[in-house]
């Protein structure tokens, strides 16, 4: 059984900063109308960022780093001089240095509140794909993080409003964090918010009775659902505002597997969930616990995740 709930803290959310990581691609366009969706939305400020990493520079001559370097500046400010960032404030920042440790610095020094980042990469920001980098970021970031999967459509709402948003959670504190954010969501007109808990499959409690005793498999999957659902209507803090009733649903699957397959029968087109920060995140960025990892990989929505 999953453990016992965590009520959070009533909690200010705002996008005031968004940090958009690009690793100017065609690939990261999705990142950026989402992330200028949002800033439209909340009225934010958006720093375009871009990273070199070292193994992307030539240390022979000097030249040829000016000229990457260079390169990747005219890009930045093209990106920025973009007619979508009309009444948008935004700024550009350029780093030289490892990916983490130069968000994090950004993410520090600019107070962001939400980064957008993109996982199909292949130039510049080269290993900020659904890997180390991407996962270091999900995990470390001390503001949530809106990842734009390789699988998401490209058509997007242009009002940076979510209509439908599917909030995971399995009770401990870091999706407790992410419900704040959930909730601050799914208060804009028109949302619908669903609460998931995904049980594990798992054989029936008790050495007598076997995995395939169907109608007891099923008078106890009744009980826990009963149970969890009545679990999730208490993690609605008192008076809270909401656009729409809630629905509360209870899957029995592999993690991953409840959460993307509830998310494409209402449609999501947002994901929040929380994240784990692990000792050590990058033995853990491709182990099997890492379940937000393969949602994002897998998702057809945007997946933000708030760690803790």
């Amino acid at each position: 059984m999953a453990a016992s709930a965590v009520v959070p803290k009533a909690k200010v959310i705002s996008f005031k900063n968004i940090l958009l990581a690009t690793d100017l691609s065609d690939d990261s366009e999705k990142a950026f109308n989402y992330a200028v969706a949002v800033a439209r939305c909340h009225g934010s400020k958006i720093f375009l960022m871009h990273v070199m990493p070292p193994e992307a520079l030539s240390f022979i001559p000097e030249f040829p780093d000016e000229r990457h370097h260079d390169e990747a500046r005219r890009q930045l400010e093209s990106l920025a001089s973009r007619r979508a960032l009309n009444q948008i404030s935004h700024e550009t920042v350029l780093r030289t240095g490892s990916v983490w440790s130069m968000v994090s610095a950004v993410i520090r020094q600019r107070d962001i509140e939400l980064v957008v980042l993109g996982t199909h990469g292949r130039s510049g920001l080269k290993k900020l794909v659904l890997g180390s980098v991407a996962e270091e970021v999900v995990r470390r970031a001390a503001c949530p993080v809106l990842t734009v999967g390789p699988h998401i459509d490209a058509n997007l709402t242009k009002s940076g409003v979510f209509q439908r948003i599917l909030y995971a959670t399995d009770f401990h504190s870091a999706s407790s964090k992410a419900l704040d954010y959930a909730l601050h969501l799914a208060n804009e007109p028109g949302a619908q918010l669903v609460l998931l808990h995904v049980m594990p499959p798992a054989a029936l409690p008790g050495s007598a009775r076997g995995f395939w005793d169907e109608p007891a498999i099923n008078r106890w999957h009744d009980k826990v659902k009963a149970n969890i659902t009545e679990k999730l209507r208490r993690l609605l803090p008192a008076g809270a505002k909401l656009w729409s009733e809630p629905e509360y649903v209870v899957s029995f699957d592999f993690l991953a597997d409840g959460i993307l397959k509830t998310a494409a029968a209402r449609n999501a087109d947002l994901i929040i969930t929380g994240a784990k920060r692990p000792a050590f995140v990058k033995v853990s960025a491709h182990s099997l616990g890492g379940v937000s990892y393969e949602v994002i990989r897998r998702a057809n929505c945007p997946v933000l995740t708030v760690s803790a």
